[in-house]
């Protein structure tokens, strides 16, 4: 069941724009510039690894190569927590480390609307 759920959304978020992978992952440190596409497959595979409680998945592609490791902790990012990741990859830009976290958004735990308060305010 957590296998198909985890798919299911994987394929949601792989369908989106390239370019709204911040709302998915936030960078802690990265020794080279990340483009979108290059983001948005480290979250895929992040996303993966926590939902599968695996340990790393390789990389392979025409954008990127390397592995994803899921550290096993969370991490803080002002406000922001989430499962810690670190990847060690190769693109057209070079190579180099990066280490991030899933946010909210990126596990599919959308914060919850508010609640309409029952007092009333005078």
């Amino acid at each position: 069941m957590a296998r198909a759920r985890c798919i299911q959304y994987a394929r949601r978020m792989s369908s989106s724009e390239p370019g709204s992978y911040w709302l998915l992952i936030a960078v802690l440190s990265s020794t080279l510039p990340l483009q979108p596409e290059v983001a948005q497959r480290l979250y895929q595979a992040a996303y993966r690894l926590h939902h599968l409680q695996e340990s790393s998945e390789r990389l392979q592609g025409d954008l990127v190569e390397g592995r994803v490791v899921r550290l096993g902790k969370d991490m803080v990012l002002g406000s922001v927590v989430g499962p810690a990741f670190e990847a060690e990859i190769a693109t057209e830009l070079g190579q180099g480390r990066v280490r991030f976290l899933l946010t909210r958004q990126g596990l599919g735990e959308e914060e919850p609307e508010a609640q309409p308060s029952s007092r009333l305010m005078n």
